[in-house]
């Protein structure tokens, strides 16, 4: 941890199982329109060729291919084969024509056309050094070329009242990803990673999904989702004991008991940041 050599080490902590997939294809559903007012207050615009750092299922990509318009371009990039097949097949479905993807860690490879803006999202939580990692990223900028990413922080997940059960699904979360080597409160600390790297202190944006009641199930789905990718994880670490969790059934019983208590759930911070070069 902490040196050049060590930025692509860390594995994905919620690996890329056909689960994962489909669970990233819930988050975006939900996350995208964050990540969008993000972007495109960073200054992503249509014509722009910009790099997609850690693409995985290719969501952002997607994303991004709509803000870059068809006179623009992404190239996605991912060190996962079984990830960066799926994005594939889903551009093609899609019919995007601007959009790439290559196979490599985007801090090491030496890019083939020049990019206007990095973006990424739920990346750099997973290097083991952030800072030394967009350091290496910037060096693919011209000046004025625009850096921005989208972390989270799990500190602010929470229910009011509370509501125990979606409290404690996201404290055994955040505890898993963590002890699995990730930083589960990056969003915070973009700041400090990007002036360590040399790029200008970031404009900061926050927002959260929020919600209450019957209304709020698809955001209570995608914790419940996140608990069964990690399960085998939260057993071998010790964070719960093995058939302690009905995954089957978890869904059901956090909306239940949000509607019982009424509480309003709010999900984790997503933290925006992003500067020029």
């Amino acid at each position: 941890m902490g040196s050049a050599d060590a930025i692509s080490e860390m594995p994905y902590a919620l690996g890329h199982s056909e689960l994962e997939l489909q669970r990233l294809s819930t988050q975006a559903r939900l996350i995208d329109p964050i990540t969008r007012r993000f972007f495109m207050e960073a200054g992503i615009a249509p014509g722009m060729c910009v790099l997609d750092v850690g693409s995985g299922a290719g969501d952002v990509a997607i994303l991004l291919a709509d803000l870059v318009g068809p006179t623009g371009r992404v190239v996605g990039m991912d060190t996962s084969a079984t990830a960066l097949d799926v994005a594939r097949r889903r551009v093609a479905a899609l019919g995007l024509n601007n959009v790439t993807f290559d196979m490599g860690d985007p801090t090491e490879i030496r890019l083939a056309q020049a990019i206007d803006a990095i973006a990424g999202r739920y990346v750099l939580q997973f290097m083991a050094d952030p800072a030394v990692a967009l350091a290496k990223l910037k060096t693919h900028l011209p000046p004025g070329g625009i850096i921005v990413f989208h972390e989270l922080d799990w500190a602010g997940a929470r229910s009011v009242p509370p509501a125990p059960l979606y409290d404690r699904c996201c404290a055994m979360c955040a505890e898993t990803i963590g002890r699995l080597g990730a930083e589960t409160s990056m969003g915070p600390k973009l700041q400090a990673a990007f002036v360590s790297a040399g790029i200008r202190p970031p404009s900061m944006r926050l927002e959260s999904v929020i919600g209450s009641g019957p209304a709020d199930a698809d955001r209570l789905d995608l914790v419940a989702d996140l608990v069964r990718t990690l399960l085998p994880d939260m057993e071998r670490l010790g964070i719960v004991v093995k058939g302690e969790i009905d995954t089957k059934t978890l869904s059901s019983r956090m909306l239940d008991e949000v509607v019982s208590l009424g509480s309003v759930v709010i999900g984790r911070a997503e933290i925006g940041a992003w500067s020029r070069i």
